[in-house]
């Protein structure tokens, strides 16, 4: 639209303030259908409609089909997982631990919302194992990439294919538990299943650190290492 002096026509606020309500409706709907996953493990735009007490109209007026909603419920899923696994890759206590930490993160993530996680795992979503999306599962993975290789820049190994120990890693990680969650006889507990993860990326991290040339041991506190911050 162009103004009478044939410029480009300046905003009044009007179109900015709609925008800033559409978008906080849509995030609204977005909470509703995660909500509903949560209770339900699934959702349909009637029985989302419905929930919130809205014709099935309104919802087509904030989302152009299905499909976009179902791209900003995985979206807000996929940054609640990263959100929580972000805090643990950290340099804090000893390589035990931090393994211990990070591990842990994924499953209480991945128990305290088994229907997301289900749900993250549907059909074209995922990677086609059932389990996390592809874009959650490389997000952890650079993040984890970048940690280790950190530590082995003040090990004195700048160049190292971290990276892709770290896909190797947290794919293992995610099958597993996707393996664990999905078995209806399963033939390891809760617990069990903690450590033998933590022991297999510990295995994995040692194995890639001795073909480095690095040995460590898992009772190293990554903070007393020369230049760690």
């Amino acid at each position: 639209m162009m103004d009478r002096t044939g410029g480009e026509a300046q905003s009044d606020g009007r179109s900015t303030r709609w925008d800033e309500h559409r978008a906080q409706r849509q995030g609204e709907l977005v909470d509703g259908a995660v909500a509903l996953i949560e209770e339900e493990g699934a959702f349909g735009m009637g029985r989302l409609a419905q929930r919130l007490g809205l014709p099935r109209s309104v919802l087509y007026r904030h989302f152009k089909d299905r499909a976009s909603l179902d791209e900003l419920v995985r979206r807000r899923v996929t940054e609640s997982f990263v959100q929580r696994m972000r805090p643990t890759l950290s340099f804090d206590g000893t390589i035990e631990e931090s393994v211990h930490r990070v591990v842990g993160a994924h499953l209480d993530w991945v128990f305290q919302h088994p229907r997301l996680y289900s749900y993250m795992g549907v059909a074209e979503h995922s990677m086609g194992d059932g389990s996390l999306v592809a874009g959650t599962k490389t997000a952890i993975a650079l993040m984890l990439g970048e940690r280790f290789g950190e530590v082995l820049k003040t090990l004195g190994v700048p160049q190292a294919p971290v990276r892709s120990v770290a896909v190797g890693i947290v794919g293992f990680v995610d099958t597993a538990v996707n393996q664990w969650m999905r078995d209806p006889a399963r033939e390891q507990s809760e617990e069990e299943l903690r450590a033998m993860l933590c022991r297999s990326v510990w295995a994995v991290l040692d194995a890639a650190l001795r073909d480095l040339g690095v040995v460590l041991s898992p009772q190293q506190r990554l903070s007393d290492l020369e230049g760690a911050p």
